[in-house]
């Protein structure tokens, strides 16, 4: 009698954890699911924005095939983008994988590697980059890691190059060099 007591005490705690486990399994996986609907997520496709800010000097045009973001965020991600920026002086065209826009501060990110070209007073150039921040209202690019331009004959490479374009200057730089391109090898 004992024995039966005994097994049939286990198997009620067991049919009873059982039951506790299932109940909040549930109502957890109900409460993420409510939590999800809520979301609202804002997505555009082929879109044309022009970015800039009343501090800035460069004029940003960026296409995308798609932009989306969560709407009670301040950034987009941009799938895709084509970016070209302009001032009097200089025209770039950039083409990226993806990039991020923090539309609060004023930020364009593109943090994978890409290819750039394009013309500083009339003189064409293009360069690799492994990181770009553009920060509009600070009238700043960062190139995080490495950089390497093609201009005028020569081929400019550093690391962690930061421009002031309302100044014209470089604030930042690692490791930079400057290096004469032999004709011979470009023909």
């Amino acid at each position: 009698m004992f024995k039966q007591i005994s097994i049939y005490s286990i198997l009620l705690l067991s049919l009873a954890a059982l039951t506790f486990f299932l109940t909040t399994y549930y109502s957890d996986n109900g409460s993420i699911e409510s939590e999800t609907e809520n979301l609202n997520i804002f997505q555009a496709k082929d879109v044309n924005l022009k970015l800039n800010s009343f501090d800035s000097d460069l004029d940003i045009y960026l296409k995308s095939k798609m932009i989306n973001g969560l709407s009670d965020s301040k950034i987009l991600d941009i799938f895709n983008p084509i970016i070209n920026l302009k001032n009097s002086e200089i025209e770039m065209k950039i083409s990226a994988e993806n990039s991020r826009l923090n539309y609060e501060t004023n930020e364009l990110f593109i943090p994978k590697k890409t290819a750039f070209e394009g013309k500083y007073f009339n003189k064409s150039f293009n360069g690799i980059a492994d990181r770009i921040k553009f920060n509009l209202s600070q009238n700043k690019i960062l190139f995080s890691g490495n950089l390497e331009v093609v201009f005028d004959g020569k081929e400019y490479k550093g690391e962690n190059i930061e421009i002031n374009t309302k100044l014209k200057s470089i604030i930042n730089s690692q490791n930079l060099s400057i290096k004469v391109i032999d004709d011979l090898k470009s023909k």
